[in-house]
């Protein structure tokens, strides 16, 4: 065990107990996490202006404000010292360190797309009625990665790709530390990692190169097949909504069209999970056939069915390309059943207004030097759906991707982690997940697995939050508890609010493969009615072209 774990293990309890935000599907307080000592600046907030960085940056590396000031958290007015600064050559950060509240944890909160600006949330993901967050408890740290959006050519220059690939979030871990120690006089007991996208990738790419830097992480819809998602995935959905396959098309669906679709899902495949709720539990046992709704021949009105162009378009979405040659699966998973009202912005257009672009154009169009080492980057129209082209997207994986199912440095550590995945998710595939989950099986053995790591599936959840389902939930305390208590977490607690944030209903969401199974008599909006269930479904992930992604590999620049 290292010194800060073994000071965070020997930490003297003051105060109670904290009561966890998140309850079981009974709706018990779940186990309580230690409540630490508040601890007080030991220097003046002024005084942070004049940390040196350059240990951990480089020359360059300097704060560049670090004033006072009362920030709104959830509704509640937390002071914090607020440090923002350069860590060479051009990671932007800013640290908040609690003024009169800090709880001895610190924790960072990933950043989403391809970053570019400093965000400003004190309100991590997935910490829905957390009281540590509302409270103030933790110093939070963010960072641009390395990059501002206003820089068009920074995936060109090769120090940004690397501070954006894993270095930038690093960096300004260290730095939070750093500045945690100058500030309270003492370093933090336990660190913590937030982030969904793009942030869950980051929280993985973290456990896999210093899997000192936290003690719990959190990684929400996970971007770690970077390389892949950015590429043939977001190229195959954008040409696949062109009547000619190309950008120089017209684009086939449109919402109308995909709310309607989603409509005919549900309808048909609802049912298979024993309650007729709206929601699929779980996408892999639906098989709608999206040429039911095709419109008979010669309709003069389209309106209320799928011509046979768009019957072509879905069924592209659902299956994904093949090689032509091989016939093998070319992606290890696209969009699922239930989650085509969520399409709205990424492969089909914001509105109904007609128009010649996608949102996943952008992505293709963005991420291209980031992910090829050609001096001019395929673009959308050159990408090649093939295992060949897969020759191409290996070069920069072990930079890029954060998919090494060996996470043994991080368990070692003492490292906890949760992984989850909305079932509706627009932007990333869940099945992703699901095969780096089955790669950590075979890599590692269910069995370690179960001493540090949980993954949770949430059925009609969109990317990183909204959609159908129930989005809320609280997993921070859940990992707080599992890393400072020593219990791992179960039945995590989601639930829907309404505009106004009042509750509407509420459902446990239980470790995968387990499900949520509604026992038929209570109320269906309530946690209470339900129980654990068995998995809906055992099949594998089928095999794809990318496979050996999900194969151990030395992290690159070494």
């Amino acid at each position: 065990m290292n010194t800060r774990r073994f000071l965070a293990a020997m930490a003297v309890v003051v105060g109670a107990l904290l009561t966890a935000c998140g309850g079981d599907g009974g709706g018990d307080a779940a186990p309580a996490a230690t409540t630490l000592g508040i601890v007080k600046p030991a220097s003046a907030c002024t005084s942070l202006a004049s940390v040196d960085l350059t240990d951990i940056g480089g020359v360059g590396s300097a704060v560049t404000s670090a004033t006072e000031g009362t920030v709104a958290v959830n509704g509640a007015d937390v002071k914090f010292c607020t440090v923002e600064g350069t860590l060479a050559p051009a990671i932007g950060f800013r640290v908040r360190l609690p003024i009169d509240t800090w709880t001895q944890r610190v924790l960072h909160i990933g950043c989403g797309g391809l970053c570019g600006s400093i965000s400003a949330s004190v309100e991590p993901g997935t910490s829905y009625g957390c009281p540590l967050v509302q409270s103030g408890g933790f110093v939070l740290s963010s960072t641009n990665m390395g990059h501002t959006g206003a820089d068009a050519n920074w995936s060109q220059d090769a120090q940004k790709r690397v501070d954006f690939a894993y270095r930038g979030v690093h960096a300004t871990t260290l730095a939070a530390k750093k500045l945690t120690q100058a500030y309270y006089g003492q370093k933090e007991r336990y660190a913590y990692f937030v982030g969904c996208s793009d942030g869950g990738r980051e929280g993985l790419m973290a456990a896999q190169r210093h899997a000192d830097d936290y003690d719990g992480i959190v990684a929400g819809a996970p971007a770690f097949l970077f390389n892949v998602q950015n590429s043939l995935h977001h190229g195959w959905m954008a040409r696949s909504n062109r009547d000619n396959g190309l950008s120089t098309g017209n684009v086939v669906l449109y919402p109308a069209k995909a709310a309607m679709l989603h409509a005919a899902v549900v309808a048909a495949c609802d049912p298979l999970d024993g309650q007729a709720d709206g929601l699929l539990t779980d996408p892999r046992t639906c098989s709608f056939d999206p040429a039911t709704l095709q419109c008979p021949a010669g309709a003069a009105d389209t309106r209320a069915c799928l011509t046979a162009t768009e019957v072509a378009t879905v069924s592209k979405f659902y299956n994904g390309p093949r090689d032509p040659s091989s016939n093998r699966r070319i992606l290890v998973g696209g969009p699922q059943y239930g989650s085509e009202l969520n399409w709205a912005g990424v492969f089909v257009p914001a509105n109904d207004t007609v128009t010649n672009r996608v949102g996943s154009d952008n992505f293709v169009n963005g991420a291209r030097y980031v992910i090829f080492d050609d001096a001019t980057p395929p673009t959308l129209d050159e990408l090649e759906f093939t295992e060949a082209f897969y020759g191409r997207l290996r070069t920069r994986h072990p930079l890029n991707d954060a998919t090494n199912p060996d996470l043994s440095a991080f368990k070692d550590a003492g490292g906890k982690l949760i992984l989850w995945h909305g079932w509706a998710d627009q932007h990333i595939s869940p099945i992703n997940t699901i095969a780096y989950h089955e790669a950590m099986q075979k890599t590692m053995g269910q069995a370690s697995m179960d001493t540090f790591m949980r993954m949770y599936l949430a059925p009609g959840v969109g990317h990183c939050g909204s959609g159908e389902g129930l989005p809320n939930m609280d997993l921070v305390t859940a990992l707080v508890n599992w890393v400072e208590g020593g219990k791992a977490p179960d039945a995590i607690h989601t639930v829907r609010t309404d505009a106004a944030g009042n509750v509407t209903a509420s459902r446990p969401m239980y470790p995968y493969p387990e499900v949520a199974r509604y026992d038929g008599k209570g109320d269906p909006a309530a946690a209470s009615s339900y129980t654990r269930g068995a998995a809906l479904y055992t099949t594998p992930t089928p095999d794809w072209a990318g496979i050996d992604f999900f194969s151990p590999y030395a992290a690159a620049p070494l």
